[in-house]
Parts: structure tokens; C-alpha cells; sequence
């Protein structure tokens, strides 16, 4: 799951929702957006060090018992987010988004994206257009984050 926790971030973040999407996905993960070909896809491991995109779909559908069941389903549109807009911006992912153990995180970590569009923690970020500063683990999904975006 992803929230952005300000308003700004819907004033300033330019959003793509044209493309569908290649795999099953989750909001809060990573996707690379092919405009032309109207495609958002998982990044490979070098373009996941470039500018990335974050799905950030609403739960839009009524039949959803369980928000946690929630998945944008290959071929369904994906709205993905420009995170190089969100510069400095707070949002929220819960663990379910993050490749590395949950128990393991610790404020001040930094995340970088993976090849499976999944957050993990890195020890250094040189090279990652994005990366995410854990600046709070809460209950936001069971087991969250809130990390402010990083822009190099």
C-alpha cells in the first residue's frame, strides 16, 4: 500500500494513468512508464536507478472486502506518480512494497528500488536518481513506513 501524507504532493506530482499494466502490481510499487507503447512495467536493475514512477492507484473496486487484497491486475490501467516531483515530500508504504525484512529497518535508512519494483534498504544510494529516508515506522498497513522522497 502507498499514501502520500501532504496535500502538496497531489498539487505538484505529475501522474500518468494511460498505461497499463505488464504484471500484476501493488500501490506503492515500482514501475517504468512507456509512454508510446502505453505500457508500465517492472524496472530492469539499471533503470531502477533512474527517474522511476510509484503506482499510486485508489482502491476502486466496490467488490474488495479486504484493502490488503488490492492489486492493479496485468492489462488494468496503473496511475503511476512521478516521484522526481515529490522532491522532499513524506509518503507512507507498508511492508508488503519493501523487499527487505521489516524488522531490520531503522529511521534514517535509505530505500532504493529494485528490479521487482520493490523498496529495499541500500548502504549507499550514490547512482539512484530516487531514493526514500525512513523517517517513521508505524502501523500504516500492519507494519509501515513513512520516508521522505529523495532526489540526487
Amino acid at each position: 500500500m502507498f499514501k502520500p501524507m501532504t496535500i502538496g504532493y497531489y498539487k505538484q506530482v505529475r501522474n500518468n494513468p494511460r498505461c497499463k499494466a505488464e504484471v500484476d502490481l501493488m500501490a506503492g510499487m515500482v514501475v517504468v512508464v512507456d509512454e508510446a507503447g502505453r505500457k508500465a512495467a517492472l524496472p530492469t536493475a539499471e533503470e531502477a536507478k533512474g527517474e522511476i514512477w510509484i503506482v499510486s492507484n485508489i482502491i476502486d473496486k466496490p467488490e474488495m472486502r479486504n484493502k490488503e487484497d488490492f492489486a492493479v491486475l496485468a492489462g488494468e490501467y496503473v496511475r503511476a506518480d512521478f516521484l522526481v516531483d515529490a522532491k522532499e515530500l513524506p509518503i507512507e508504504l507498508d511492508f508488503r512494497v519493501i523487499g527487505t525484512d521489516f524488522d531490520t529497518i531503522n529511521i534514517g535508512d535509505k530505500l532504493v528500488a529494485n528490479a521487482e519494483g520493490k523498496w529495499e534498504v541500500a548502504a549507499d544510494t550514490t547512482g539512484y536518481a530516487i531514493s526514500l529516508e525512513v523517517i517513521e515506522k508505524s502501523g500504516f498497513g500492519d507494519k509501515g513506513i513513512a520516508a521522505v522522497v529523495k532526489v540526487a
